[in-house]
């Protein structure tokens, strides 16, 4: 049965789902037909005074919203657009983040109508093919407009911190904010995610971990800078001979995309990769950065990690503990494992494990042109069982293999450390059920099988 209510202000109403609504004679944006209208009220309690004023706020700047909503949308697009592109199965090269137009957005989404939140918050609902579930909001009522998501703008929790500025809450376990950022020169949004739930509120350590954050950001930004050098680059010493002729550095094949803050104060950025699909995680407020996998910095506060000085970050792993490295080999760059194996149940990093660690990074820059060499032997050493035993394609047969081809047989699987003091890193090979191993224990490399030092 339709519940309708004569209201002086906007005439019939009818009560859908948790807003009275009404089709308003304004055609927006790419709505097919005429903007909806929908007044929050859950419990039926009637359209409160706040509400009426907020739509007239939003009738007097009218023009001003159906001007800028796209641009805060396309912005928010090209910002995540990877995530995106994995999602849509339409999204092709005339739909990239550098040439998308409005007319392409809004083939991905479709304008559904204006709410008006209990508090006279207010903003566009949008259906998107990205994230049907929640949806995609403009919050147009603040000074400075926000891109959340539809089920956020219904279930709005917000607050003004006075150090964070406008947060709004996911519904779940996050607080989100935004800061603006010219990381490579040009201005863009940083995604900001505190921990907490949303009758928690944001604790004293969030916000001096912001305000230590924002007074290191510039020189943090240029550690992470030489990190990633290094490894695009091949070599360390080649990064700071260029970092020391003042050369322009452009890495943004790794690209801060957030900075989450838990409820301790540790902080870090997860950053996009163009290497592979995945995200890395960076400690900042440690004494210095370190890289993590994905997520990590989330896992912190909830499985106590070990932090080695001159190791990094470490999470239990089964019977070890495991931290994240970045490395390049050939002309790929790849996201590792450092996994610390312990045969007994005592997990303490010890001076054994440290001194097998400097060995990888003192023979870094060298091992890997020495590990392709190896490769391309015992490939030709084992080419006539590989060739009886699978269909190579055209790259992998002997007259065209080269190291960049070689590598996607001979694949790097971890950066492995006994607490011995044994190093070495571990792959798989096709004609090798047990894997391989490559130490460099005593300081120049050895291939054995992987089960002799596993």
């Amino acid at each position: 049965m339709e519940i309708l209510i004569e209201d002086d202000f906007w005439g019939t109403l009818k009560y859908l789902e948790n807003a009275w609504c009404k089709r308003m004679d304004v055609p927006v944006l790419n709505s097919e037909g005429n903007l909806i209208l929908a007044i929050q009220d859950d419990n039926k309690e009637g359209i409160l005074d706040v509400q009426r004023e907020a739509y007239k706020t939003y009738l007097q700047n009218e023009e001003t919203y159906k001007g800028i909503v796209t641009d805060y949308l396309l912005e928010y697009y090209k910002w995540n657009y990877e995530y995106i592109a994995r999602e849509v199965n339409g999204v092709d090269e005339n739909d990239h983040k550098d040439v998308v137009t409005e007319k392409q957005l809004y083939q991905f989404m479709t304008l559904w109508y204006l709410f008006i939140c209990r508090d006279g918050s207010f903003g566009y609902a949008f259906g998107c093919c990205w994230d049907v579930e929640n949806g995609l909001a403009v919050l147009l009522s603040e000074s400075e407009p926000r891109v959340i998501s539809r089920t956020q703008l219904e279930n709005l929790h917000k607050v003004n911190d006075p150090v964070l500025g406008l947060l709004v809450h996911d519904g779940k376990n996050e607080w989100n904010g935004l800061e603006r950022n010219s990381f490579f020169g040009k201005p863009e949004n940083l995604e900001i995610r505190l921990a907490g739930g949303v009758d928690e509120g944001i604790t004293v350590a969030q916000q001096k971990a912001y305000s230590d954050y924002l007074s290191k950001k510039d020189n943090l930004f240029k550690d992470f800078t030489k990190m990633m050098l290094s490894v695009y680059s091949g070599s360390e010493n080649q990064a700071e001979n260029m970092l020391a002729l003042g050369q322009p550095i452009v890495v943004s094949t790794c690209l801060p995309k957030t900075l989450y803050i838990d409820r301790e104060g540790n902080y870090g950025w997860m950053c996009y990769t163009q290497w592979n699909d995945n995200y890395v995680d960076v400690l900042l407020s440690d004494e210095k950065p370190y890289v993590m996998r994905h997520w990590s910095l989330a896992r912190m506060s909830k499985e106590h990690p070990v932090i080695d000085k001159e190791m990094g970050v470490f999470f239990n792993d089964y019977i070890g503990l495991e931290s994240t490295i970045i490395v390049r080999i050939g002309a790929q760059v790849c996201t590792l494992p450092l996994s610390i194996e312990f045969f007994d149940k005592n997990k303490v990093i010890n001076d054994k494990m440290r001194e097998a660690y400097r060995k990888y990074v003192k023979l870094n820059e060298t091992f890997w042109k020495e590990l392709l060499e190896w490769s391309m032997d015992f490939y030709n050493d084992n080419y006539e069982e590989l060739e009886d035993r699978f269909e190579l394609p055209e790259s992998l047969q002997k007259e065209n293999i080269n190291e960049s081809s070689v590598m996607s047989l001979m694949r790097i699987t971890k950066l492995y450390v006994t607490n011995r003091g044994r190093i070495a890193w571990l792959c798989e090979f096709p004609t090798e059920s047990d894997g391989l191993a490559f130490e460099f224990t005593n300081g120049e490399i050895c291939m054995i099988p992987q089960p002799q030092i596993i």
